[in-house]
């Protein structure tokens, strides 16, 4: 809908009456879904109340898009898992640490933090700059 946030979750249902929203687990598993089947490189679970990252490991994205949510750590295999991402937004999170292996990522082109309380970057993110 116009003017909506992307990411927005909008009611289900036709014109005799609206649905509850979908909560925010199944909104996310919908998101996954429409992504597995489609050919869109990107995935926005933005403003989603995610606290930890677990399907998305089996989509081959470029983009993800996680700000305003309320991650705290990420897993340690995360860029080894998504070998093809271009673009990670963790805008608006509590991360408090980036894992090691971001150093061998070849293709990440864009980390957004801001807003997380990360206090030192790994040693290995030097590596390619």
């Amino acid at each position: 809908m116009e003017g909506d946030a992307p990411g927005a979750v909008r009611e289900r249902g036709g014109s005799g009456g609206a649905s509850p929203p979908a909560s925010p687990a199944e909104d996310v598993r919908g998101r996954i879904d429409g992504v597995l089947s489609s050919a869109s490189p990107i995935l926005d679970l933005s403003k989603s109340g995610l606290r930890h990252l677990e399907e998305i490991f089996k989509i081959p994205m470029l983009k993800l898009h996680l700000q305003g949510n309320a991650l705290r750590a990420l897993p340690a295999d995360l860029f080894q898992l998504l070998p093809n991402l271009t673009w990670l937004d963790l805008r608006h999170n509590r991360v408090t640490a980036l894992p090691p292996g971001i150093g061998s990522h070849r293709y990440l082109k864009t980390l957004l933090l801001e807003r997380n309380p990360i206090k030192t970057l790994p040693v290995e993110l030097g590596e390619y700059l």
